[in-house]
């Protein structure tokens, strides 16, 4: 899903972005789509599995009646926040913009000039942001699943 908000969020972008601007101004602008699209479409997704997840404590919930699963209540009345945005989510976000940001912008830190050398290096950091990407949307899903699971355990 991950990658596939990444290509929507291009792809709109792309058909967003005129094409009469400067070159620089057209590449920021592009990226500042990217980011906007993908995080709405990403963040929305997020929100689905942690809807998805109190869903499925709902049917769940003739099983599961134990009173040490996951977080009681103690019954004084205190409720846990629903997990919006914590750190891991922070840490994720903050490190695929770097990663994006940083990957096509290897060649120019490096002062390397050669193509072939240029293109390789771009690619190494595409295959380095696709792996995080991989691993934080994974994660994240996870973890807004059972939080939302363990959030309607807790309403219960």
């Amino acid at each position: 899903m991950c990658f596939f908000a990444a290509l929507i969020a291009v792809l709109v972008s792309l058909a967003i972005v005129p094409r009469q601007v400067m070159p620089w101004t057209g590449l920021l602008l592009m990226y500042e789509w990217t980011f906007s699209i993908f995080s709405l479409l990403f963040g929305g997704y997020l929100h689905l599995i942690y809807k998805w997840g109190k869903a499925s404590a709902v049917q769940m919930g003739a099983f599961s009646s134990h009173p040490d699963a996951f977080d009681y209540d103690s019954g004084k009345g205190h409720q846990r926040q629903a997990l919006h945005c914590d750190a891991a989510t922070w840490f994720y976000g903050f490190g695929t913009a770097f990663l994006s940001i940083t990957a096509p912008a290897l060649p120019c830190l490096f002062g390397i000039t050669a193509l072939f050398l240029r293109l390789g290096l771009m690619v190494v950091g595409a295959i380095v942001l696709a792996s995080f990407m991989t691993y934080a949307s994974e994660h994240l899903a996870i973890r807004y699943f059972l939080s939302g699971f363990k959030d309607q355990e807790t309403t219960r």
